[in-house]
Order: structure tokens, then sequence, then C-alpha cells
């Protein structure tokens, strides 16, 4: 009742475990890229006057744009005074 060795068994870690590290590196520079790009709007909106940068959209795909106490999505156009 032993585990028989079987080849394919590492052959499929090893390609599992090249994988992983492939995707762990993408997401790193994904992660790398969304951080400069909020950085990058950030000092954008710095720079523009009477604009700011609220948080996260309900809809989850966008930061929301505060300007003359309004807030925006411009991704869903969820709008609210404030």
């Amino acid at each position: 009742m032993g585990h028989k060795y079987d080849p394919g068994d590492a052959r499929r870690r090893r390609l599992l475990s090249r994988r992983l590290h492939e995707i762990e590196e993408r997401l790193e520079t994904v992660e790398r890229r969304a951080d400069r790009l909020e950085n990058t709007l950030q000092g954008v909106v710095r720079e523009a006057t009477s604009v700011s940068l609220g948080g996260p959209c309900r809809c989850g795909e966008s930061l929301l744009i505060v300007r003359r106490q309004t807030i925006y999505c411009p991704q869903c156009q969820y709008r609210r005074t404030i």
C-alpha cells in the first residue's frame, strides 16, 4: 500500500511551480504600474484647481472625483452633492 513514484507528478509540480512564479512576477508588475498610475493621477489632481480625489466609488472601477461640492465617478457616472 505504499505510494508509487510517478515521474509525471514531479514534472507537474515543476510546471506548476514555474507557472506560479510567472504569475507572481506579473502581479508584481501590475501592482507597480497601478501604484505609478495612482501617484501620477494624484500629482495631476494636485496641479488642477478645485479638484480632488475621493475614495473608491461603489462600482469599484474608479476613484471618485470631488469638484464644486459634488462627488462624481467617471466610470459609472454616479454623482452626489456633498
